[in-house]
């Protein structure tokens, strides 16, 4: 139940942030967000690379990673290596690293939700289109 509760508290201040960012007025400066952490599950991200907003949290099975607010499925391949059916099950070490290599293989365009989302990680509205 702890780490359950954890997991929500990261998720919360992850959507606080990628809410007051994707509300700014075009042409505002972006101002990058500090890493949520929590005890449970480290130091997470939130920023914007290659043009899409990625954030994620957690470590092997218990990692959640999001591209413009859609969830990535993840699959840990040990030893904090971690492959994605977008970028063609190549293993990054890291969260960050497997969400940023994604987004370069997903390049300018847009994810289609996943077929079968990961349980322990929340959903969130995605109805902002990305530009």
């Amino acid at each position: 139940m702890g780490r359950a509760v954890a997991g929500l508290g990261v998720a919360a201040a992850a959507l606080s942030v990628a809410g007051s960012v994707s509300a700014a007025p075009a042409g505002a400066p972006r101002v990058p967000a500090q890493p949520a952490a929590s005890p449970s599950y480290g130091t997470g991200f939130f920023e914007v690379y290659h043009g899409h907003h990625i954030m994620g949290w957690g470590h092997d099975r218990s990692a959640c990673a999001y591209i413009d607010g859609m969830q990535l499925v993840l699959y840990a391949a040990g030893a904090g290596q971690y492959t994605s059916a977008l970028q063609a099950f190549q293993p990054e070490r890291g969260v960050r690293a497997i969400t940023r290599a994604s987004v370069r293989a997903l390049g300018k365009y847009h994810m289609a939700p996943p077929r079968d989302v990961v349980a322990h990680c929340p959903r969130f509205a995605t109805g902002a289109q990305h530009s």
